[in-house]
């Protein structure tokens, strides 16, 4: 493991720090000693996927940034974004006549929207693929 701080530590350190929280403050949030935290942003001992998921939803973080480092670090900040998500999903559901429970579009308008603002994919293209998969 690396201990220059050039990966998942950063963004874990950066976060933490955007947050003005402690290291033993994050290390509650995830359930975890402080000493294991330490070791996560030190880069000594790697991140589970659990840990890292609940960072994601403690801070509203994407899971590719946080991982990685690649996408915005945001989750769904972006209203144009949210609204383009919609525009997408709402015209393909009804150029294919697909009559997609309320509750269903939701779920859809919210998927497109995370999956554009990590991939930097267009809505109407993550729409169209999504509808693919359905059955006819």
């Amino acid at each position: 493991m690396s201990t220059d701080l050039s990966g998942i530590g950063l963004r874990l350190r950066k976060l933490r720090k955007d947050n003005d929280l402690t290291q033993p403050v994050m290390a509650a949030v995830i359930d975890v000693s402080d000493r294991t935290y330490k070791y996560y942003e030190q880069e000594k001992r790697e991140l589970p996927a659990l840990a890292a998921v609940k960072i994601c939803e403690a801070f509203g973080v994407n899971l590719e940034w946080l991982l990685i480092g690649r996408g915005q670090a945001q989750k769904g900040e972006d209203p144009d974004l949210e609204q383009s998500a919609w525009r997408a999903v709402l015209m393909e559901n009804e150029a294919r006549q697909a009559d997609l429970p309320v509750e269903s579009l939701c779920k859809v308008i919210d998927f497109v929207a995370q999956q554009t603002a990590q991939s930097g994919e267009a809505p109407s293209e993550l729409a169209k693929k999504y509808f693919d998969t359905l059955p006819v």
